[in-house]
């Protein structure tokens, strides 16, 4: 069986009124993986590592950094 996943996303989203900041992200990433989140300017990379990181909360989906749900159990 592997390993669970360090984070997990599930169709992540986020809105500020009508503007669409993150589309229903979804990616996992392993123990020891190295992972790169790349993307154009606007594409919501920095509103996503914001969202993991518990400076905003998300408006829809999920996401768990090691075990932890970012929006029940953010510190």
């Amino acid at each position: 069986m592997p390993p669970e996943a360090t984070i997990e996303v599930d169709h992540l989203q986020k809105h500020y009124g009508d503007i669409e900041a993150v589309r229903g992200v979804t990616f996992d990433v392993a123990p020891g993986e190295t992972f790169g989140f790349l993307g154009p300017n606007g594409a919501g990379k920095s509103t996503t590592i914001s969202m993991l990181c518990t400076l905003i909360t998300p408006t829809g989906g999920s996401a768990r950094v090691a075990g932890c749900d970012v929006a029940t159990d953010p510190l």
